[in-house]
């Protein structure tokens, strides 16, 4: 009776053989309609004709889950879901951990926000810049330097080091003392 098989894709068009049912000559699908017992099957197009066969085959489909028809693709498609499931878990899992290990980031405040707290004050005086001969008396004057690291530091002063870094250099090597 039956020649063909047909069936609905998933965006709902009805197909039998390998293409879909309106793609069909209306002569082959006259005769599936035949077989499937339409009533005057050459008075209708083939778009009437398909949805027709279309409605007959919905009608008549058992509503029977796939997994009962395909037993093992069901088995292997509920573990390969559980897979995914885990792995996505383990991501999850690996995310969060990340999220701990890095620090948060610490707002500073801006000059506008600490204004609004309390007044900015003054600025003091700039410091005066330190001669040559300053910057000897400070070093001299110093307790926790030998005589010789005195003596480097002095030609460093009188040579190309600026006085305020030479000075600043002689207070690390007294605290180191």
């Amino acid at each position: 009776m039956v020649s063909y098989v047909l069936n609905v894709d998933k965006v709902g068009d009805l197909k039998f053989g390998r293409k879909k049912c309106r793609l069909h000559k209306k002569a082959e699908v006259v005769k599936v309609a035949k077989d499937y017992g339409i009533s005057t099957p050459n008075k209708k197009t083939v778009s009437e004709l398909c949805g027709s066969l279309k409605k007959k085959i919905l009608a008549n489909q058992n509503n029977i889950p796939l997994a009962k028809l395909y037993p093992e693709a069901a088995k292997k498609r509920a573990a390969a879901k559980k897979r995914a499931e885990k792995k996505a878990l383990n991501k999850k899992v690996a995310a969060n951990f990340m999220k701990g290990m890095v620090t948060k980031r610490i707002v500073t405040p801006t000059r506008a926000t600490i204004r609004a707290v309390m007044p900015m004050p003054k600025p003091s005086k700039k410091a005066m810049p330190l001669t040559k001969e300053e910057a000897n008396k400070r070093i001299g004057a110093m307790k926790g330097l030998s005589y010789e690291n005195r003596n480097k530091l002095q030609r460093m002063v009188l040579n190309q080091h600026s006085p305020r870094r030479v000075v600043r250099v002689a207070r690390e090597l007294a605290r180191l003392r």
